[in-house]
């Protein structure tokens, strides 16, 4: 747990995503949660031990299983964006069945505690932006076009630190099987290299902190991957498919071959989300 600012903390250390936190006179703005049960827990305690002040609200930069899972542990109302809560609400107990059944097969210390594990849906809900004062922290959270249904960050602009969840991702590839809008969200990522957030801190939703520079690496993925689907799309009689570019999109990155592997799957299902969302397009055009 890192303070990178006057009373906001970050932890980069949780397998899957990062987590933060603001301080407020009275009480704490949590940045998402642990994957992990035991994680959640233990970063409840650690914010009150460093802190000394209750958790008042969990807010969610997207409700993707890796931060809803566990973020009812965190034992505070969740915030999220209405349109991120209109897509868990269609989450299936299948569909959770077989992300506890993925993650307890990685971690099978806790299975035990995955299997009991129910997600907390979100109660407090926005459609642009929210600010949230109880506790005296004034976080806003705002809704933004990102990897995700209802993405959001949150901008520190006084402390120069900007959450911006998954809509940044860093030295690995980004989540992109359920992204509505690749084109949009490179333009939120055009966005963060403005001279604004020029010397900000950049809180990714994975991978280490980072600056504005970082955003380009990540917004050539996207546009090498539209570039690759939109050709696999005009062929007449494709003979390759979406995973046939997963190699070149992986060789973005500085991999260990472990980690090619398991990276491998979320490129090929991103690319599929692509082609799909390219060839709506071309039929909306017709």
């Amino acid at each position: 747990m890192k303070e990178i600012a006057p009373n906001v903390y970050v932890s980069t250390e949780y397998p899957y995503v990062n987590v933060g936190c603001v301080v407020g006179s009275e009480g704490v703005v949590a940045l998402d949660a642990p994957t992990l049960p035991e994680d959640a827990v233990a970063w409840r305690e650690r914010i009150g031990a460093v802190t000394g002040k209750p958790i008042v609200y969990t807010a969610l930069t997207d409700v993707h299983p890796h931060r809803l899972l566990c973020a009812g542990l965190l034992e505070a109302p969740l915030v999220a964006s209405r349109a991120a809560y209109q897509l868990v609400v269609d989450y299936t107990q299948g569909y959770w069945r077989n992300v506890i059944r993925r993650l307890s097969k990685e971690h099978p210390e806790q299975e035990s505690t995955l299997t009991d594990m129910e997600p907390t849906l979100p109660e407090i809900l926005f459609n642009h932006a929210l600010t949230l004062h109880k506790g005296g922290a004034q976080v806003t959270i705002e809704r933004v076009d990102g990897a995700a249904p209802g993405s959001a960050w949150v901008q520190l602009p006084d402390r120069n630190v900007v959450f911006v969840g998954d809509t940044l991702v860093v030295g690995r590839p980004p989540i992109m099987e359920a992204t509505p809008d690749t084109r949009a969200w490179l333009h939120t990522l055009t966005e963060l290299r403005r001279p604004r957030y020029s010397g900000a801190t950049l809180v990714p939703g994975r991978g280490p902190l980072s600056d504005q520079a970082e955003t380009e690496a990540l917004s050539e993925y996207i546009r090498v991957a539209r570039r690759r689907m939109r050709s696999l799309h005009r062929q007449e009689d494709p003979r390759e498919e979406p995973a046939d570019f997963t190699a070149e999109l992986l060789s973005l990155f500085a991999l260990s071959e472990e980690e090619r592997q398991r990276f491998r799957r979320r490129v090929r299902n991103g690319l599929k989300q692509v082609h799909a969302e390219l060839s709506a397009e071309a039929h909306e055009g017709e």
